[in-house]
């Protein structure tokens, strides 16, 4: 897609109005310095996803949930439950963090997030913030961090819900769930299914390596979350939780075809006002990512689990109300089993941070730094510093400064036959500037940024021992804008975001591969009366599939309608058709996406 088709799409949606839940300043953002903080001060891009959110869009799936929110690309193998990545800002996909609530997730072998197996249905909130934040989280925090936050209970009637619904490829999705208050403590529990016979994953592909399995390539799904919560005393609380995933996903690969997956975090965590001005809080998490993969004859291939134990103690001190300091220590053990024989199965890191948050007549000064040991390749240190003002009461204007790393994964550094040992962390700087403002019914919000990531790990061949091996070699420049509007008025509600971004290789000035240069993303919706009936338009420039501009990948649009009843204050009806145009489109080279598609589903919740 060129830019100016972008350009005209931009024009005309802005004639028809703009779209996306406006943010307001009464809201609290978490991920972006480890403390709550009004979203309005915080010297970064974020977007939060409510629970409303996940409802008014009719998603069936993380990957598509996170489609279109600006500064994101994802890509995905193949429809419902194949491997999907997501990348924040031009940057790679194992540079973003995920937190499920404040626990990392993933796995360490390949580095990146299994995000098609984590359900929406045990999901109540989801907080992004774009840009570096390895100086309060350390590795992987890139591009950005993910943080999602599980369903909890509150009100002293216990609630109850189930929903229920089905639609094309023979999908059919089940989940109920329970929530509540009693006395000091509180509750939610949740079961969910989803099962779909899926699509052809992948078209036939020619050439010395090509193949051909034209067949459904199903994926199901089976979900569990529990947590609780006990207010141990006015100035205590103490809280453990439980999110378990586990299922099947069929592929196309000429080696491998199904994998069996389980996606499980367990913490618990207590907190505690010690002083009036102090409080501490001390998390304890394990994470597990496993996968069993199986030859097209059933016979078992190849076997990968992570486990990632990981202990947090965080100090939040409040000076003078305006001021506050914020002291902590992360340290986490990443064990791995697998039926491949790695030269070393685990590694520990200990990381180390401070931050300085301070309001002065309105400006907003945050400042942070964090040392990390990590035990293969030693120690690293990280800073960021950002600054947010609000000139005038509609107009807010911030810029920040961050450095960032990533540790080499252990694919990349202990895989027989390919790992190399003596690699090196991926490092970048990033600069950020943005203003915001709010017009009665409109806000709005533009932003620009740079990022350089240095030592970036790519996979080269030695003539000297004719194998293919990680190594630290390229470096990368990244360039984008990004822009927001959003409109509330009467029965309408609008949002939209534009992108463009320059992510190049600055060896050979090509793009880097699998990143689109231009996005749209126009959500529309109207109440009437007991129907609610919206839209969404997303339309993706052109991408290319390998370094150096190989297999161009074409860009692409397309249109989602949505509608809603509610019969009354405890069912909903929704019926959603996607695709409407019936798009033939990929994301990544040979890999199909859905064709026109329905959903129709009814939802119970009491009150």
């Amino acid at each position: 897609m060129k830019i100016h088709s972008l350009l005209a799409l931009l024009g005309g949606a802005l004639a028809c109005s703009s779209i996306v839940r406006a943010s307001s300043s009464e809201e609290i953002i978490v991920t972006g310095t480890r403390t709550p903080l009004a979203l309005d001060r915080l010297a970064a891009s974020a977007t939060i996803i409510t629970r409303a959110d996940i409802e008014k869009r009719q998603v069936n799936s993380l990957p598509e949930l996170l489609k279109g929110v600006a500064g994101l690309d994802v890509t995905v193998s193949g429809g419902d439950g194949k491997v999907t990545d997501v990348r924040i800002r031009g940057t790679e996909s194992d540079h973003v963090l995920v937190l499920v609530d404040g626990v990392r997730i993933g796995s360490a072998t390949v580095g990146t997030t299994a995000f098609q197996h984590l359900p929406l249905a045990q999901i109540e909130r989801i907080e992004i913030v774009r840009g570096p934040r390895s100086s309060l989280w350390g590795s992987e925090a890139l591009g950005g961090v993910i943080h999602i936050f599980t369903r909890r209970g509150a009100g002293e009637t216990p609630r109850y819900s189930l929903d229920a619904g089905g639609g094309s490829y023979e999908t059919v999705e089940l989940s109920v769930g329970i929530s509540g208050e009693y006395k000091d403590f509180d509750y939610s529990a949740a079961l969910s299914r989803f099962d779909s016979d899926g699509i052809d994953a992948r078209r036939p592909v020619q050439g010395p390596f090509g193949f051909s399995q034209p067949d459904k390539d199903g994926y199901d799904n089976f979900s569990f979350h529990v947590r609780g919560g006990y207010r141990l005393s006015a100035a205590g609380e103490l809280e453990a939780f439980i999110l378990r995933a586990a299922g099947t996903t069929e592929f196309d690969g000429s080696f491998q075809d199904k994998t069996d997956f389980v996606q499980q975090v367990v913490g618990a965590a207590v907190s505690w006002r010690l002083l009036e001005r102090w409080r501490t809080e001390l998390r304890l998490s394990e994470a597990c990512d496993e996968t069993e993969n199986f030859a097209p004859s059933g016979a078992p291939a190849s076997a990968f689990d992570t486990k990632r134990q990981q202990l947090s103690w965080q100090n939040d001190l409040s000076i003078l109300d305006a001021h506050g300091l914020t002291l902590g220590l992360d340290y986490r053990q990443d064990e791995i089993q697998s039926s491949n024989r790695f030269a070393q199965t685990s590694r520990d890191n200990v990381g180390i941070y401070g931050q300085y948050s301070g309001n002065f007549h309105g400006h907003q000064l945050i400042a942070s730094v964090r040392w990390d040991d990590d035990q293969v390749f030693g120690g690293k240190t990280t800073g960021g510093v950002g600054w947010s003002y609000r000139w005038r009461e509609w107009l807010r204007l911030y810029a920040s400064y961050a450095s960032a790393y990533k540790t080499p994964s252990f694919n990349e550094l202990f895989f027989p036959g390919f790992g190399n040992p003596a690699l090196g962390p991926e490092n970048a700087d990033s600069y950020e500037a943005g203003l915001a403002g709010q017009h009665d019914v409109i806000g709005w919000s533009l932003r620009a940024y740079r990022t350089e990531v240095k030592d970036l790990i790519v996979t080269v061949f030695d003539p000297a021992t004719a194998d293919f091996s990680p190594q630290n070699v390229n470096k990368a420049e990244i360039v984008g804008v990004e822009a927001e509007f959003n409109f509330q008025w009467r029965e309408w509600e609008a949002a939209l975001a534009v992108e463009y971004l320059d992510p190049k290789d600055k060896a050979s000035g090509s793009r880097l591969p699998r990143r689109v240069k231009q996005r749209l993303s126009l959500d529309l919706s109207r109440a009437l009366g007991r129907f609610i009936l919206g839209g969404r338009l997303l339309a993706e420039g052109s991408r290319f599939n390998n370094a150096g501009a190989r297999n161009p990948v074409s860009g692409f649009a397309t249109l989602d309608l949505r509608a809603e009843y509610r019969l009354n204050d405890n069912i909903r009806f929704q019926a959603k058709l996607a695709n409407l145009l019936d798009k033939q489109y990929e994301t990544i080279d040979s890999y199909n996406s859905k064709d026109r598609n329905f959903f129709l589903s009814v939802h119970y919740q009491s009150r």
